[in-house]
């Protein structure tokens, strides 16, 4: 396809006209890898920005839930807490009333065998007066019959004083004994 000039062929037509040379083409590839690399940066930058705020908003999500999570614990506890509170309260009550009773009862016994000791205790006061009495008339009649015998009166009843019949024998031994 060449033409011929004056019986000479033409010179080739240059094949890389248009064409930029290799020093351009390292040039714009320069441009493009530098424009490449700042793209990258770019993305990275926002994606790094993306992860981070979403990454927060997690957090921030679960922090809520979390203290959500706790206040509903609290509340079941305190819940918890008052049930037993208030069970221990019912507990004390009863635990009163059993110890109020008890006392109540032992209060009551023991006025009731005080009562019964001061009532034994009267008795054998007056069965100890029963006997010294009966021991002193006896004694008393020990002591005239020893009298009367000095002056040669018979222990068989006399006639004294406006006629009555005085006996001086001993006293039965059944009313001496004393009685528990």
């Amino acid at each position: 396809m060449s033409m011929q000039v004056g019986g000479f062929p033409a010179p080739p037509q240059p094949l890389t006209i248009g064409m930029p040379d290799p020093d351009t083409i390292a040039k714009q590839k320069d441009a493009y890898m530098k424009m490449l690399d700042e793209q990258f940066k770019q993305g990275t930058t926002v994606l790094e920005a993306q992860t981070t705020h979403q990454k927060e908003y997690l957090k921030s999500q679960a922090s809520q839930q979390k203290k959500q999570f706790e206040m509903q614990i609290e509340m079941e506890v305190r819940q918890q807490e008052m049930a037993l509170e208030q069970q221990k309260q019912e507990q004390m009550m009863a635990l009163q009333q059993q110890a109020a009773q008890q006392r109540s009862a032992l209060e009551a016994q023991a006025m009731q065998l005080t009562m019964e000791y001061q009532q034994k205790k009267a008795e054998e006061e007056m069965q100890k007066q029963q006997y010294e009495m009966e021991r002193q008339q006896q004694e008393m009649q020990a002591s005239m019959a020893r009298e009367m015998e000095k002056f040669g009166v018979a222990q068989a009843g006399v006639m004294g004083f406006g006629g009555l019949n005085l006996s001086f024998s001993a006293a039965p031994a059944a009313a001496a004994a004393p009685t528990s």
